[in-house]
């Protein structure tokens, strides 16, 4: 058995959640983390710092055979690699497929579309060729790796969790604020991209504020094309840090991510641990476990802009003690996931 103490990460552009996974690697476990990861096409300012027990490496500068040299010098135990984005990548696990454990981490949700279908009877080329096993956060997730033929012993639970330290915290100093005025205040945080479905948000939170009068704001925060309002209730800031959120979230009342296409959304389990409502689209994974309507919050039907406003109008509607009720829920639904679960869940694959 491989006893080495190392886990090596090919990682494409690492964000703040998955740190704290590897963080739980170091701190439960005593690896050593060395992470991959793409130096170039960033969609985020976000850029990693090396800390205790985990090395960040860029990956414009290995070749074939320096990454290879590079992983054996460490003996892994197990990999993970992100997926089939990175051609060297696949190369390179190629080399130690009967070396070590080889764990994907997989968002893709099982839609049944042709593409789709094609895959499954091509996924020994396509999946099975490269990878042991399938680290998936959700259920729609699940059903991908068995369409793509992995028994349920070869698929990992618990992937994709937000910063429990961050976020719960965040619950525990802010509810005390939140009660003594309930900040009316729906928040986006994420990518300024037309699959955000921001253009619907902002139709559905202008209709409804022509409907009613309140005091209710819509704040969009992210990095990509910004978007562009002429009413002074829609409110633009920059990309801000997990940290930086969790911090700024004492100021919001709910969180919304309205996306056309959205394979999991860890923002979710963030902001349920901070304790907001949530509204989400039918098409967020992260709301088949973490979004029940009416207990934490509203699933709308993807792109319909008249739900999202009915939706909007239910929340501005609501007292602010119903407010904070919803979002206590939330957080205690959120403790099912924490990065240390997800830690040991990817170890699974070497016990």
């Amino acid at each position: 058995m491989n006893t080495s103490k190392n886990i090596v990460y090919l990682y494409s552009e690492v964000m703040p959640y998955a740190i704290a996974v590897m963080r739980a690697l170091v701190n439960d476990f005593g690896y050593k983390v060395d992470c991959i990861c793409w130096d170039h096409n960033k969609r985020t300012p976000f850029v990693p710092v090396d800390e205790e027990g985990i090395t960040y490496h860029k990956r414009s500068g290995f070749t074939k055979e320096s990454i290879i040299r590079f992983i054996e010098e460490r003996n892994p135990p197990l990999m993970y690699i992100v997926g089939r984005m990175d051609s060297l990548y696949l190369e390179t696990v190629l080399h130690f497929k009967h070396k070590c454990h080889i764990v994907t981490g997989s968002d893709n949700q099982w839609l049944g579309t042709r593409k789709q279908k094609i895959a499954t009877v091509l996924s020994p080329v396509l999946y099975q060729k490269y990878f042991e096993y399938f680290w998936v956060p959700g259920p729609r997730q699940y059903e991908f790796a068995r369409r793509m033929g992995y028994p349920t012993n070869k698929i990992i639970w618990n992937h994709l969790t937000g910063d429990s330290a961050i976020f719960n915290k965040a619950y525990t100093d802010n509810m005390p604020i939140r009660e003594i005025k309930y900040p009316h205040k729906i928040v986006f945080a994420g990518r300024f991209t037309k699959i955000k479905g921001l253009d619907i948000l902002m139709q559905a939170f202008t209709a409804a504020k022509k409907e009613t009068t309140n005091d209710w704001e819509l704040l969009l925060i992210g990095s990509g094309e910004v978007p562009v309002s002429k009413e002074s209730y829609i409110v633009v800031k920059d990309f801000m840090s997990g940290e930086a959120m969790a911090k700024e979230s004492k100021d919001w009342g709910v969180f919304c991510l309205p996306s056309t296409r959205e394979p999991w959304g860890v923002v979710i389990h963030e902001f349920t641990m901070a304790g907001l409502p949530i509204i989400c689209s039918d098409s967020v994974g992260a709301a088949d476990t973490l979004v029940i309507n009416n207990y934490n919050g509203f699933v709308f039907k993807t792109g319909d802009v008249h739900t999202l406003k009915n939706t909007i109008l239910k929340i501005m509607s609501m007292s602010d003690a119903e407010l904070l009720s919803m979002g206590r829920r939330g957080h205690d639904l959120a403790q099912m996931h924490n990065p240390s679960i997800a830690a040991y869940s990817l170890v699974s694959a070497i016990r």
